[in-house]
This record gives C-alpha cells, sequence and structure tokens, in this order.
C-alpha cells in the first residue's frame, strides 16, 4: 500500500519482518510435531533444542540467497539451516512443500488483520451510536426513495439503518473467525507422502489452527472468506459515506461532513466545501471491490496448483486491509464531527408537505368506504404529481 493510505497495525502484521518471523514459527511448530510423535518420531529431541536453541533469521542473507535461488520459500529454508550448527538443520521443512509453510502463514496474517479490522470498526460504532444521543438524532428529515420526497423519517432513523449495516458486517468478520482458521502441512500434493496426519494437526493445533483437505495449496475458495468479511464492511461504509455525500448537496444540506478551519474547497472557487472524505472513501471501496473481484477470479487455479494467483495475492491481502481501516478511520472521524442541519430538514419536509401526505390521505379515502384505485388517482391529483 502507498504511504498515503497505509494503517500502522496492518503494515506491521504484513512486513517482511513478521512475515519471515510467522514462517519460522510455522517450520518450529512443524518440528516440534516430528519429535512428539512417539509412534513415529522423526527428529530427536536434542536435534529440535539445537535447533531452537540456534536458528535465527539473516534478511540479507535470505535476500543473498534468494537471487540465486529465485525462490523466497527456498532461500529462506536454505537461511535458516546455515544458522544451526552441526546436522540437525537438516530436519527443517522436512516433508513440506512451500505452500505448507506459505498458507499456514497467510492465515495467521489475515486472522491477526481481522482483528484489526474489528478494532477500527467497532470505534466507528462506537461513534456512530453516540449520534442517536445527539438533539438532532429526532428531528424530522425526509425520505427518498428514487431520489424523490417519500415520507417524514426522522434523523435516528436513518443513523440506525446505517449502524444495522455496520452490525451485520462486524458479525460477518466475527464469523471469519470459524473460516480463517485452516493451515496444511500435508506435503507437495496434500497426499502426507513423507509425514503423517497426526504430525501435521499436532503442528496447527500448537498455532491454534486446524487441518483442511488440500492439495499442494489450501483452496482459494475458504480465502475469499477473509476477502467477504472486508466486503460486507466496505459496502457499509460505501453506503453511509454516498448518504452523506447526497445530503449535502446544494438544494438539500441536511448534513454534511466537517470541514475544518482553514481547510480550502477549490482553489478556484473559495466559498466551496467539497465533500472529499466521504468521496474518498467511496473511491477506495470502488478500489477493494476490483480486488474482491481479483479474489475470486484466484479461486480458479490449475489441477493441484499454479501460481497464477501468487503474484495478485501478494497486493490484494494487505492492502485490503489497509483499505478497510483506512476507510473506518476515515468515516469514523467524519461520524465523530458529522454536521446536521434539522433547520434546512424541516424546510424540505414543508416545502414537500403536500406529495409526501399522498399514502395518509388515500388510505383515509379506502376507510370511507372509496376502492384502492379511486383513492389513488384521487390522491395523484391532489399530490399534483400528475
Amino acid at each position: 500500500m502507498i504511504p498515503r493510505y497505509k494503517v500502522k497495525e496492518i503494515s506491521d502484521i504484513w512486513s517482511t519482518k513478521n512475515k519471515l518471523d510467522t514462517w519460522l514459527k510455522v517450520e518450529l511448530a512443524h518440528l516440534s510435531s516430528l519429535t512428539g510423535n512417539i509412534i513415529n518420531r522423526t527428529i530427536t529431541e536434542e536435534e529440535l533444542q539445537t535447533i531452537k536453541d540456534n536458528v535465527k533469521i539473516d534478511v540479507d542473507r535470505w535476500k543473498e540467497i534468494e537471487k540465486e535461488t529465485k525462490h523466497d520459500l527456498q532461500a529462506f529454508v536454505q537461511m535458516l539451516e546455515e544458522s544451526v550448527p552441526g546436522d540437525a538443520g537438516r530436519w527443517i521443512h522436512y516433508g513440506l512443500t512451500s505452500s505448507d509453510i506459505l498458507d499456514t502463514s497467510l492465515t495467521i496474517m489475515c486472522r491477526d488483520s481481522i482483528k484489526v479490522i474489528k478494532f477500527y470498526l467497532s470505534d466507528l460504532l462506537y461513534n456512530m451510536y453516540a449520534l442517536l444521543k445527539k438533539d438532532f438524532a429526532n428531528k424530522k428529515i425526509l425520505s427518498r426513495t428514487h431520489g424523490k420526497s417519500a415520507e417524514i423519517q426522522t434523523y435516528y432513523e436513518v443513523f440506525t439503518r446505517w449502524i444495522a449495516q455496520l452490525q451485520r458486517g462486524y458479525d460477518e468478520l466475527t464469523r471469519l473467525k470459524t473460516s480463517i482458521t485452516f493451515g496444511k502441512l500435508s506435503g507437495p500434493s496434500g497426499n502426507y507422502t513423507t509425514n503423517e496426519k497426526q504430525n501435521e494437526y499436532d503442528a496447527l493445533s500448537s498455532l491454534n489452527l486446524k487441518p483442511v483437505k488440500s492439495s499442494q495449496i489450501i483452496s482459494r475458495d475458504i480465502y475469499l472468506d477473509y476477502f467477504y468479511g472486508i466486503l460486507k464492511v466496505m459496502l457499509a461504509v460505501e453506503k453511509i459515506a454516498y448518504d452523506i455525500r447526497v445530503y449535502s448537496i446544494d438544494g438539500i444540506n441536511e448534513m454534511s461532513e466537517p470541514f475544518s478551519k482553514g481547510q480550502k474547497g477549490s482553489s478556484a472557487m473559495p466559498h466551496k466545501k467539497n465533500p472529499i472524505v466521504t468521496e474518498n472513501i467511496c473511491g477506495m471501496s470502488r478500489l477493494f471491490k476490483s480486488y474482491f473481484h481479483t479474489a475470486v477470479e484466484n479461486c480458479l487455479t490449475l489441477l493441484e496448483r499454479d501460481i497464477s494467483h501468487s503474484c495478485s495475492e501478494r497486493i490484494i491481502f494487505k492492502d485490503s486491509a489497509h483499505i478497510a481501516c483506512y476507510s473506518l478511520s476515515r468515516l469514523s472521524s467524519v461520524i465523530k464531527d458529522l454536521n446536521c442541519f434539522p433547520e434546512n430538514s424541516e424546510l424540505n419536509c414543508k416545502k414537500y408537505s403536500n406529495q409526501i401526505n399522498s399514502q395518509y390521505e388515500m388510505n383515509e379515502m379506502i376507510k370511507s368506504g372509496l376502492t384502492r384505485k379511486d383513492s389513488h388517482d384521487k390522491s395523484q391529483i391532489a399530490s399534483k404529481s400528475i
């Protein structure tokens, strides 16, 4: 993600340092499982302890080896083995393929990202609920369907609909606790050619993960849940930002995003107070939706695997989390200082009072004995809508 839209917590999770630390964590969990399996013990306790005591990550050496191997995980394994004295290091990555480490680590980093996104969403929800306690919350405002005046509602009703959609996004992120929980340590084709299923189960359990039936990779439809959870959040964020933009249009002027002292809306027109924050949020939502489409396309891989998904995933996994947190933070700042103008909404309600009473008048005619058609026709004429 470019610096303008980075969020520190997400940068930390997807940083090179944390990525390599996570790879090592998975490798060590696997090695421990090979030691702990009494029935089919592969390495000795002494060898495992030698590895744990000496193994270290040397980023410069890793990059140096990768220049030759053109393979980041192989370079990582070679770098780790070099750091271990004697021959104990030969057991590192035993019976595994690159995706065993990459995909299991990917799950862990997705899981950590979801926690951060939920934190930012919780802050937004807190500020949203605070709106319900504002003096203007129970003031009248027009409801509009198809962009046309419909009936009377309150600001409170607008806010509670926004909250409900955000809450559905939060609930979807919470559901990911049960779907973004899979890892694999089953080898090149997922067939446990070298290591046993019990090894995989033990190693993944130590990482609070569980095995999944896989080929060489974890099927990408599983990771699609990660993107869908963020999608639910971004659709809610986009809806709220778009509504605020509409409410701020000249001629409506019923609410607007904050405009700070010294802020300029236009270099040419000093009077302008452009809704740049909510427009920015809508733009970020567009970007994420393109990432979601890419995630859908990545679900198709050739037979047991190919790497057509790999290059895009280096971007979309971490950048999606940046987009979500950045957008949630921006919207939270808008909601915290949201400008509402109940005096303008009252004027708009009065301006369209003849039209918005049409249903009430139609119902009264129905009660008096007129057919629904006649009541509808008369009310339509009376409202001057034809």
